[in-house]
């Protein structure tokens, strides 16, 4: 018997069934409409396409930070870091950009290195000192939270330059630059996700990463790019809402923590790994953001609304446990 004899077959990645990841997009698009039905009922207009835009820019957001959530929970991990990352990314941009063109380009790429940088960090903790990813991204969201306190004194400073607000908030035959941006954005992601050979890797890893590494696959490399990746699009975003809202401020990523993990959820990608994709994280960002849009027009408390989005997060995950074994059966 030869070694290759002896290796266990190739990874076998599952990504949910076909008719199951094409039925939940479609499922939380239709969840959404009611939704926006609701809503609609609540405020008159509501509904209509100038709102619907607006809707999608402000979702826009949350589904950028969404997608690094995608990245890391599908090699089976999660990212605690984001909200403050996100946060430091946007102060040292609007420190460094103090509201100049000029000083866009030297901005973006400090705002971006502090993403990378904590994301490579988050990535070496946990596949090099074997740190559990909860107990990681939490210490390393303290980091950046002690980080950005010590940077500003407390107080953000500078300011938006004119060209990246006007990338945030403007827009092109009635379309929000934004929106544009998320659209291209999550088609690359659904693209490689399910069909280049880095999105089966990711999925390999977190679907079983002793037989993927035994197949060759580079885990640690694939789990820290991920976490790379999360922080650079948790930076990313930073730099945008900070654009968008017009100023950076102190605790601006706490909004994004749990949405965006529900949305990831809800969307079907496991948090154990090795099955999900961005396609039903894309249409839960959508669910989420015109729920938590009617939740606010009904004057439901926001300890009220946090309660929602955790108990949906549980159901989702029972759900996936109920699906998968009945994958497993057959």
């Amino acid at each position: 018997m030869t070694a290759a004899d002896r290796l266990p077959a190739a990874p076998r990645v599952r990504t949910s069934s076909p008719r199951l990841a094409a039925a939940v997009p479609l499922f939380l698009i239709l969840l959404a409409i009611a939704m926006l039905g609701i809503g609609a009922a609540l405020a008159p207009g509501f509904a209509s396409a100038a709102n619907l835009l607006q809707l999608l820019k402000i979702a826009s957001f949350l589904g950028l930070v969404a997608l690094g959530q995608t990245l890391v929970m599908l090699v089976g991990g999660i990212d605690l870091s984001v909200a403050w990352v996100l946060t430091g990314s946007a102060v040292v941009f609007t420190a460094l950009c103090a509201g100049q063109d000029a000083n866009t380009a030297t901005a973006c790429l400090a705002a971006l290195a502090v993403g990378i940088a904590a994301g490579a960090a988050n990535g070496f903790g946990i596949v090099k000192l074997r740190i559990s990813p909860i107990v990681m991204t939490l210490a390393m969201n303290n980091i950046a939270l002690g980080g950005t306190l010590v940077f500003t004194g407390g107080t953000p400073s500078g300011g938006v330059s004119p060209l990246v607000r006007g990338i945030a908030t403007g827009g092109v035959g009635g379309i929000p630059y934004m929106v544009i941006v998320w659209g291209l954005v999550a088609t690359l992601a659904i693209v490689a996700i399910r069909y280049s050979r880095w999105g089966r890797r990711l999925l390999a890893v977190g679907e079983n990463a002793t037989v993927a590494h035994l197949n060759g696959i580079a885990n640690d490399r694939v789990t820290i790019g991920a976490y790379v990746l999360c922080g650079a699009l948790a930076s990313a975003t930073g730099i945008l809402f900070a654009a968008f809202s017009g100023s950076s401020f102190l605790g601006m990523g706490d909004q994004f923590v749990l949405p965006a993990i529900a949305a990831v959820v809800l969307g079907g990608t496991s948090m154990f790994g090795g099955r999900g994709g961005y396609g039903g994280t894309f249409a839960a960002v959508i669910f989420t953001t015109v729920l938590s849009t009617v939740l606010v027009i009904g004057n439901i408390p926001a300890g009220v609304r946090s309660i929602i989005f955790g108990v949906a997060i549980l159901v989702a995950l029972v759900a996936q446990r109920v699906l998968t074994r009945g994958e497993d059966r057959e």
